[in-house]
């Protein structure tokens, strides 16, 4: 790669980065630093990227003084390199490189939705907890949508396989429509690399109610509802991957149609051909 400019390297080294799967993406950049050999230019190129990954993925981190994790989001950036914690109203500097929060502020501009926001989070949180092992949501909002952020992810580096679900969802709060997309990815690289990245999307229309905590009770039971019929899906499509489809790339007997009889191999060409080494 000598012949190849920095610029060029960057680029691709943010690629593989954007491609890492679920935490992983230190040792990809581990990676992608040895083959780029300039840590000036790569450091100074590849925070974009980073930013970029960590926002989509729903990297999650405890500001100093929360004992609870908040999700970094596009949904709640307010400035370079700062995000809200919309639960505690303070904003935090997120470092993308160390995935470290610092330097806390009180956030005071006024969300007309906050309320309802508020009862969104509270719904939101129970069912999390109910679902996910090590859940995390995060709920925001601008002047006529609440957004909804969520992530789990399990690592199991000792057993060569990592995962993560992630969802967004969206309610607008003028049409009353409701909108999500979920993604899974896993990772399984024992004596191979096996990858599995799903997505999916879904509408829905939430009835309209004057009640804030109705409303947040609507939204929360709808992405249950979806939830559970998606993780469903999954189940039954790769269970039927495993029974029929794997079944059908091996064969059941030999060309000539007979099984093979073990009593008797010295019969069979290959038998003799064996025999004879």
């Amino acid at each position: 790669m000598s012949n190849i400019s920095i610029e060029d390297k960057v680029k691709i080294a943010s690629g593989f980065l954007l491609s890492s799967p679920p935490g992983e993406v230190n040792d990809v950049f581990n990676d992608v630093r040895m083959l780029v050999n300039n840590d000036e230019g790569l450091q100074d190129g590849i925070l974009q990227a980073l930013e970029q990954y960590n926002t989509e993925q729903h990297i999650s981190v405890t500001p100093p003084g929360l004992d609870y994790e908040v999700i970094v989001s596009k949904y709640g950036k307010v400035g370079e390199d700062r995000y809200l914690d919309p639960r505690s109203k303070q904003t935090f500097k997120f470092d993308h490189m160390r995935l470290t929060a610092s330097e806390l502020e009180e956030y005071t501009e006024e969300k007309s939705l906050e309320s309802l926001r508020a009862a969104v989070e509270k719904e939101c949180a129970v069912y999390v907890n109910d679902h996910f092992p090590s859940g995390v949501c995060t709920v925001h909002c601008t002047d006529n949508e609440i957004t909804v952020a969520v992530v789990d992810n399990k690592y199991n580096p000792n057993n060569f396989w990592n995962g993560r679900w992630l969802a967004s969802w969206k309610y607008d709060t003028q049409s009353n429509e409701l909108k999500g997309t979920t993604k899974v990815s896993v990772h399984y690289y024992e004596d191979g690399n096996v990858q599995l990245n799903a997505e999916k999307n879904f509408e829905s229309q939430i009835a309209k109610k004057d009640d804030e905590g109705q409303i947040a009770k609507l939204l929360v039971k709808e992405i249950s509802s979806y939830d559970k019929k998606y993780h469903s899906a999954m189940n039954e499509s790769y269970g039927d991957l495993a029974e029929n489809t794997f079944k059908g790339l091996r064969r059941a007997l030999p060309m000539t149609r007979n099984k093979m009889d073990w009593n008797k191999i010295l019969n069979y060409k290959i038998g003799n051909e064996l025999s004879q080494k």
